[in-house]
């Protein structure tokens, strides 16, 4: 978090009554706990504060109140925003929500956890990675969707001002305009304070690159080969692709009462099945390809896409066969999440 004190707050009687609340929050600025938003005319008040409150200290920490203006000075007005501003009545909650470690609150805390790291690796957001391994971002399972809503909302709860809580969640679309109930319980979530994205894609899942699916061994019961399976995905457009199940494809028996698009191929005993809340999103694809597709790529993903990242042979660029806009949703994903730690 972006924490400002106020000059007048140093200063006379309230320097003196709030000193040693004040020195604790100066430590979260020298741990890198925390960043200090200061002003370069409000150093010269950091540094009487200092030296009459801990005159031993007070060189290195008024070297870090100068650095710190410093690159104040180059932060936009826009900057600004999400800045923790304390007073003298609000220093000591303030104090008590800045020692807490920041929360991130994911439908499955094993597997989201991994595409998040994955990503934050590729799109230079490792900041995170150390936060969670410096205790300072807390990773929580909420075991589905409905979990992870209540879990952020209870989370937010422990917070006295400054929420400090993160849900990310699949949104379950089927389709590019799908408003789904996981997009309603996410406003529901952000009305108690937590900061929280939804997904535009159907599931975490759908970000994996085609380089990282190309790299999964074979299967050896129903398929006939990997290759085929993601020359089938690649026929795709990135709307068609950003809303299919890739773990388990299209799968499933027609219900005929349903109005489910499920059609039997050429080959005998080879069908495939299109929930009707794909609408017509996949009426232009080969029947052919609906069928390779129909198995989907598993559900160990997450954990390939981390291992492959971490082998170095995925880069940034891979990101770019995800469709236009993707990355920059990642990036407002981090965004938020940076703005609670």
């Amino acid at each position: 978090m972006r924490v400002e004190i106020p000059a007048d707050l140093l200063k006379g009687r309230q320097g003196d009554e709030n000193a040693e609340l004040i020195l604790k929050l100066i430590a979260f600025f020298r741990e890198a706990r925390h960043e200090w938003a200061i002003s370069p005319r409000d150093v010269d008040a950091v540094r009487e504060f200092l030296e009459r409150h801990l005159p031993v200290l007070a060189q290195s920490y008024l070297l870090l109140a100068q650095k710190a203006s410093m690159a104040q000075a180059w932060v936009s007005h826009e900057g600004t925003a999400g800045v923790v501003r304390v007073s003298s009545e609000t220093l000591t909650a303030d104090i008590r929500d800045l020692e807490r470690s920041a929360v991130l609150v994911v439908e499955n805390a094993i597997y989201d956890w991994q595409m998040i790291e994955a990503l934050a690796r590729l799109l230079g957001c490792e900041d995170v990675i150390d936060a969670k391994a410096g205790s300072r971002l807390g990773v929580y399972n909420g075991g589905g969707k409905h979990g992870a809503t209540a879990h952020a909302v209870d989370q937010a709860a422990q917070f006295s001002r400054t929420k400090r809580v993160v849900l990310v969640i699949d949104s379950d679309s089927f389709h590019p305009t799908d408003r789904t109930g996981n997009h309603e319980k996410a406003e529901a979530a952000a009305r108690e304070g937590v900061s929280a994205h939804v997904l535009s894609f159907r599931e975490m899942e759908n970000y994996i690159p085609n380089r990282v699916l190309a790299r999964q061994p074979k299967k050896t019961v129903g398929m006939s080969s990997m290759a085929k399976l993601l020359e089938s995905l690649k026929t795709l457009s990135p709307e068609q692709r950003a809303h299919f199940d890739m773990k388990h494809g299209f799968k499933g028996k027609p219900q005929k009462d349903a109005g489910q698009k499920g059609r039997h191929s050429k080959k005998a005993g080879t069908t495939y099945l299109i929930p009707p809340r794909h609408g017509d999103l996949y009426e232009e694809v080969a029947e052919r390809d609906l069928v390779t597709l129909q198995e989907g790529f598993g559900t160990d993903l997450p954990g390939l896409f981390l291992q492959e990242v971490m082998r170095g042979g995925i880069s940034e660029r891979d990101l770019d066969g995800l469709g236009p806009g993707a990355k920059q949703e990642l990036r407002s994903m981090f965004e938020k999440i940076r703005g609670v730690i």
